[in-house]
């Protein structure tokens, strides 16, 4: 068959197959709703990853004034996120930690050993000023490179983190281009 549109179309389910291959093969006991939740970090690129998870430490640290008319749900919001993501340490540290990290990147700051929130500040504050990292991390691959360290640090962060914010966050403006 030779229709344009049937092709562009199996095209289409073939990638969305792949995609959830390579979900099942990060965690083989997903279930289906699980697959469609996790869809989305599966296939950023390494720059999208890290930029989600800057703005998700961005979430954990910005508070709304106290005067303002949705503090009190913003702030409810943040703690449920900080809670969520820290009764998952285990996962995300897996018998590592913050001081596991090579020092030449954590030497500038402190950085609670244990904290999922320091741990999200720690990639913040390195991909936002990633021009102070070490050199095999900056310039064309630095990204993609910077990305592949922590993960193979900490392989569930990512995961474990879109998980959390999805549940609470899906709605909030930050969330939007991350969905």
């Amino acid at each position: 068959m030779n229709d344009p549109s049937f092709t562009a179309l199996l095209d289409l389910k073939k990638d969305d197959v792949h995609m959830k291959l390579r979900c099942l093969l990060t965690n083989p006991n997903f279930s289906s709703e699980e697959l469609e939740k996790y869809y989305p970090p599966i296939c950023w690129d390494s720059e999208k990853s890290l930029d989600f998870l800057c703005l998700l430490s961005e979430r954990l640290s910005w508070r709304p004034p106290e005067d303002s008319p949705q503090y009190r749900a913003a702030e409810s919001r943040r703690q449920s996120l900080r809670r969520e993501l820290e009764s998952r340490k285990q996962q995300i540290f897996n018998g590592k930690s913050i001081d596991d990290i090579d020092q030449n990147l954590t030497q500038e700051s402190q950085y609670d050993d244990e904290s999922v929130k320091d741990l999200l500040r720690f990639v913040r504050n390195k991909w936002w000023h990633r021009l102070q990292l070490p050199e095999q991390f900056v310039g064309g691959d630095g990204g993609r490179l910077f990305y592949d360290y922590l993960h193979g640090l900490f392989p569930d962060l990512l995961m474990v983190s879109y998980r959390a914010a999805s549940g609470i966050c899906a709605k909030e403006s930050w969330f939007a281009n991350f969905r």
